[in-house]
């Protein structure tokens, strides 16, 4: 009798299982995580964090103002990572690292920024464009290519986060 309830239950027990296949195919589909932030740099200090468009279309107010400002990473200096351009899909400006402490990814195009640093407001310096351009990914955005007075803005950065 009790060999014939172990079997019953069994059985009962094997129905009610879905076989391997069976529940790999109803297993819900999970995400990959995302991957955490690069950050290099110091920690960041400004709370506040300033949409890419908003100081990008009209930087000049901005000037000697420490920002954290948001946007997607256009190129990256190919030699050292020692500057990046971001960009608010209409208007873009240079990055660099302050006094080079820093070197961001080289691989970093496409990913979504936040950078802090002080704006800045530079005489427009061919020599200067030239050097990186030589330093640029193929076909990227100059931004002082862009210039339509004699200065370039930039911002010179003390903290880089980038997310993908």
């Amino acid at each position: 009798m009790r060999l014939l309830i172990s079997l019953s239950l069994l059985l009962a027990a094997c129905a009610k299982s879905p076989e391997p296949a069976e529940a790999a195919a109803t297993a819900p589909e999970t995400e990959a995580p995302a991957a955490a932030p690069q950050h290099f740099g110091v920690a960041f200090t400004v709370e506040e964090v300033t949409p890419a468009g908003d100081l990008l279309s009209d930087p000049a107010p901005w000037v000697d103002k420490t920002v954290r400002v948001e946007g997607r990473v256009t190129d990256v200096c190919q030699k050292a990572g020692c500057w990046l351009v971001i960009t608010d899909d209409t208007n873009h400006m240079r990055v660099r690292t302050k006094d080079h402490g820093f070197f961001v990814d080289k691989g970093a195009t496409g990913a979504t920024s936040q950078v802090e640093g002080v704006v800045v407001a530079l005489p427009l310096n061919p020599d200067e464009v030239a050097h990186f351009a030589s330093e640029s990914t193929e076909g990227a955005v100059l931004p002082e290519n862009k210039v339509t007075g004699e200065f370039t803005y930039e911002i010179v950065a003390s903290a880089v986060e980038l997310r993908r």
